[in-house]
């Protein structure tokens, strides 16, 4: 009885020996399998993690891209405005200097003087003291230049540095072109320096009164002048 007792515990010894041998070995077998699969894994995430990356830095580079081709394009946009500005002051410019040279009519603000022959002339034989000559209207003209007119007219023709002013007779002849009596001389720029200018006493206004002349000067808010080409009004 003693015998078949040690039998059945050094049976079950083996027996239990052998399960825990059997359930290392399936133990060790699954790790090796979980082990396996973890690599590939690994592998894969690693994969991913590399092309993560590599988006990144080509995310990184197409934003400085960005960035730089947007600084481009604000300095081209500052160039062009620079460009469009300077341009518009060249024709502003250009255009100033044709007006100035007589290139393109004008028209502003400034006075009006008109000279009129003497409505009564007592003698035939003196009838050239009391008509409108060639030198009352260069006396007019220099005296509005002298007093910083812009430009000046005769009757709507601009006058030149260059213009010519003759007299025949009741006919005045500006640069070839002839008038009658009235003659208006137009001047643009300040109109109070202007009016003060010819009203000084004993000035212009006198001089021409006392010539028999009858003068009428009067601000006028618009004050057309042909340019050098005939026929052409601002």
């Amino acid at each position: 009885m003693g015998l078949k007792g040690r039998h059945v515990v050094l049976s079950f010894v083996l027996l239990v020996s052998g399960f825990l041998i059997a359930f290392s070995y399936q133990q060790t077998k699954r790790e090796s399998e979980v082990v396996q699969m973890s690599d590939q894994q690994w592998e894969k995430n690693y994969y991913y993690r590399q092309q993560l990356i590599e988006m990144e830095e080509k995310n990184k580079e197409l934003q400085t891209e960005l960035a730089d081709k947007r600084q481009e394009i604000q300095n081209l946009e500052v160039e062009l405005g620079s460009n469009e500005a300077t341009l518009s002051d060249y024709v502003n410019r250009k255009k100033e200097l044709q007006m100035f040279t007589g290139e393109l009519p004008v028209t502003g603000p400034g006075v009006n003087i008109t000279l009129k022959d003497a409505d009564y002339i007592p003698s035939e034989e003196n009838a050239n003291q009391y008509i409108v000559h060639e030198r009352h209207i260069l006396r007019v003209v220099n005296e509005l230049l002298s007093a910083g007119a812009e430009a000046v007219s005769i009757n709507g023709q601009r006058i030149f540095k260059d213009s010519y002013i003759s007299c025949v007779g009741p006919v005045i002849s500006v640069d070839g072109v002839q008038y009658y009596a009235p003659f208006i001389v137009g001047a643009i720029g300040d109109q109070d320096v202007l009016f003060a200018s010819v009203n000084m006493t004993n000035g212009l206004i006198d001089e021409l009164t006392g010539d028999n002349i009858e003068v009428e000067i009067d601000k006028e808010a618009a004050i057309e002048m042909s340019s050098i080409h005939t026929g052409e009004r601002g």
